[in-house]
């Protein structure tokens, strides 16, 4: 048995509403190794969750950081991760969940020359997701969203998720369910609602929940409360695919 997991993202504390956009801890280095885990004898169905530090981050106690869960649940159970694995559980008891950490692998390097799904997630494609749920975006640079990174772009944002979409599915029969960030990015929401719609996949809004000092917590990272939103939000989408 297997199980898997990536790089992560995290965001400053103390976040009151006009904070709600800071994040500025590098997104880099955060977990001291990649790890994957699935059974591919098992015929249940696969969800894929592809995120950044939300979704897991390491222990970096030089920002008081001692967890290995989603920034910043109080405890792993209540991580909008863990906290959908619970109920995907109930409903499948058979199925497969598995983590992909790309705050290295796409936000911080999505627009490189060299960059490819190849190189950097092959193990999830040989997963075979039947749904896949995508909740990241913050680590990209903020020059990319006014048009002044240099040098400029080898691709945008949407062409290398339409290309990470199709490299995990390229058969194109699995569900996917591509979220608004937790943190306000227009431009970054725009791109990833076009690939959406032009590969029929589901775009959920998060706007009433990001917008809420009460559902951020630590680091400007989702609260409990914000994590139980969080879950679910995505819930809605990801329940009926189950049955």
């Amino acid at each position: 048995m297997k199980r898997i997991i990536l790089s992560v993202l995290l965001v400053g504390v103390g976040a009151v509403a006009a904070d709600f956009q800071a994040n500025p801890v590098p997104a880099l280095g955060q977990n001291a190794k990649d790890q994957k885990a699935f059974d591919p004898a098992k015929k249940g169905p696969r969800v894929l969750f592809v995120g950044n530090s939300i979704t897991l981050h390491g222990p970096r106690p030089q920002i008081g950081w001692t967890n290995n869960w989603g920034m910043a649940a109080s405890v792993r159970d209540k991580d909008y991760v863990h906290l959908l694995q619970k109920k995907i559980a109930a409903v499948r008891p058979d199925a497969q969940c598995c983590l992909l950490q790309v705050a290295g692998s796409i936000e911080r390097s999505f627009f490189k020359p060299d960059w490819s799904c190849e190189k950097n997630f092959r193990w999830a494609r040989e997963f075979k997701p039947d749904i896949i749920v995508m909740f990241f975006g913050a680590n990209v640079p903020k020059t990319y969203d006014d048009g002044k990174m240099e040098p400029k772009p080898a691709r945008s944002f949407a062409d290398a998720l339409d290309a990470f979409r199709t490299y995990l599915d390229p058969d194109g029969k699995a569900v996917a369910i591509v979220s608004q960030g937790f943190y306000i990015r227009p431009k970054l929401d725009a791109e990833k609602e076009a690939v959406a719609k032009k590969r029929g996949d589901v775009f959920v809004n998060l706007e009433n929940i990001r917008s809420r000092a009460d559902a951020h917590g630590r680091y400007n990272h989702p609260s409990d409360l914000g994590m139980q939103l969080i879950a679910d939000r995505f819930w809605e989408y990801i329940e009926p695919r189950l049955k």
